[in-house]
């Protein structure tokens, strides 16, 4: 994970942690190759899933900031 976007995280996991789980991984961590596959993404980015693991949104890359992160945040807390 780029540093932006970890810094994004952390500071919404102070917010919102404990209505969401968030996770950092790498693209190269155990099983990551697997859920970007899975996800359709061509490399990296966010992969967001509900309570019970159902895919919510995707963002690939690095073509975004914290307002779409937040907008991520907003749309799982709506499930």
């Amino acid at each position: 994970m780029c540093a932006k976007i970890k810094v994004i995280v952390n500071d919404l996991k102070k917010t919102q942690g404990e209505e969401i789980t968030f996770r950092n991984v790498l693209a190269s961590t155990k099983g990551s190759p697997e859920e970007i596959k899975k996800a359709k993404l061509k490399g990296h980015g966010i992969i967001a899933k509900d309570k019970d693991g159902k895919l919510v949104q995707i963002i690939s890359g690095h073509s975004f900031g914290k307002k779409e992160v937040e907008a991520v945040v907003t749309k799982l807390l709506e499930k």
